[in-house]
């Protein structure tokens, strides 16, 4: 009989273990953003990073960043939608490029940089503008709580830009995620 109350007892620990695991899972996929010891994701908040006052190459932080909460293995997933824009009266050779930079290390996420947006245009007579959302997915290993920034640039190789942007509204969003694998 005791050996029947143990194994009792242990199934219906398994039972609410997994049910509170459920619970926990839909939470964290209807916040908007959270940060969990396992995932998490990070939006930019509504508007624009504007990349024109910057120099051309020059990388740019955002306020986009997670914390990897512990060591371990990790999953990171972005999203970066950017805007480049030039008067059209030359030609214009530029782009909109973004990287993960590990805060906590100083160095960069291997091979994570994406090109976000491109224009190479001829002149002509009037405004060209592109904008485009690029995806960035890579795994980082850690040995410590990790702070991981999104961050991006503008490189105008030939012509001027005009408008140079980092974007997040409700035609697409800028983002962040992670999940401990």
């Amino acid at each position: 009989m005791h050996s029947v109350r143990h194994r009792l007892s242990a199934v219906i620990a398994v039972v609410l273990l997994c049910l509170a695991g459920a619970v926990i899972s839909l939470q964290s996929t209807t916040t908007a953003s959270a940060q969990g010891p396992d995932g998490g994701v990070q939006h930019m908040q509504p508007g624009r990073l504007n990349l024109q006052g910057t120099p051309s190459g020059r990388w740019v932080n955002t306020t986009v960043t997670v914390t990897l909460p512990r060591p371990g293995t990790y999953l990171l997933d972005a999203d970066v939608r950017g805007r480049v824009a030039g008067d059209g009266n030359a030609r214009l050779l530029a782009s909109v490029q973004a990287r993960l930079w590990n805060v906590t290390n100083g160095t960069l996420v291997p091979q994570s940089e994406r090109l976000v947006t491109h224009m190479n245009t001829p002149p002509l007579s009037g405004p060209v503008a592109r904008q485009s959302t690029a995806p960035i997915s890579e795994r980082i290993t850690v040995n410590r709580e990790t702070v991981i920034r999104l961050q991006v640039r503008r490189v105008n190789s030939v012509g001027q830009t005009y408008r140079a942007d980092i974007f997040s509204d409700a035609s697409g969003r800028t983002s962040l995620r992670y999940q401990r694998v």
